[in-house]
Formats: C-alpha cells, sequence, structure tokens
C-alpha cells in the first residue's frame, strides 16, 4: 500500500511540475515586448548607419526606409548585439536574420519581431509606439 501511495505522489508531482512548466514557457521566451517598450520609447536616429543596436532594438536603415525589430532572438530569447557580413547573428545558437528580419538560417524559425514606431518631427528619433 505504501508503494502505490508513493507511486500516487510522484505522479502528481510531476504532473504539477510539467504543468506548471507549460504555463510559464511563452513568457519565458517568447513574449519579450510588453517588458522591453516599458524601458526604451524614445531612440536616436542614426541615418548614417545601417544597422544600430540598442539595449532591446535593433534599427535597420537602408534606402531611406527605417525598420525597428526586436532586439531577442525568435528562438529563445537571447539578445542580438551583432551584424555579421550583413546579416543579424544570434550570439547563442547562431540564428541568422536578413536585414529585413527574416529567417535565413535555424534553429529559429521565426522572423524577428517587428516593433511599431514613427519617426519624430525633427527626424532625429524613433519613437516606439506600441
Amino acid at each position: 500500500m505504501k508503494s502505490k501511495n508513493r507511486r500516487t505522489f510522484l505522479r502528481i508531482l510531476l504532473a504539477g511540475i510539467a504543468f506548471f512548466f507549460v504555463l510559464i514557457w511563452n513568457k519565458l521566451t517568447f513574449n519579450h515586448l510588453e517588458i522591453i517598450q516599458k524601458e526604451e520609447s524614445l531612440l536616436p536616429l542614426n541615418k548614417n548607419k545601417t544597422v544600430s543596436f540598442y539595449k532591446n532594438y535593433i534599427v535597420v536603415t537602408r534606402n531611406d526606409k527605417t525598420n525597428v525589430f526586436s532586439a531577442y532572438c525568435t528562438h529563445l530569447g537571447c539578445r542580438i548585439g551583432n551584424i555579421e557580413m550583413g546579416k543579424i547573428v544570434c550570439p547563442c545558437h547562431g540564428s541568422e536574420y536578413d536585414l529585413d528580419g527574416k529567417v535565413i538560417k535555424g534553429p529559429a524559425f521565426k522572423n524577428l519581431e517587428s516593433v511599431p514606431f514613427r519617426i519624430t518631427p525633427d527626424g532625429n528619433h524613433i519613437e516606439i509606439t506600441a
């Protein structure tokens, strides 16, 4: 009888741990925009530089067009802060993105998250609008 109670206890414990892990998985890995948008809302716009890395954002300016992406890799959420041979590269597992935020090489399978923004009237700053 004791072993049956022990097995039942272990099953309930493992089920509880699995349930908890499933509940927090999305929050831990993929939902960075809510947090980072509260921290930074105004970024300098450097029109002379194609790619600029900030704490939580990547700003890509080329052909007079600007895009802003989350600086967090869509694979496991590592912060991206470098460019190699014209590609945005995650330092953790080597995922590569083109300058439009599209995945070139995995393990990431989702494109970088676009961040809504507007350029301030003076043309010198980017304001995050979300």
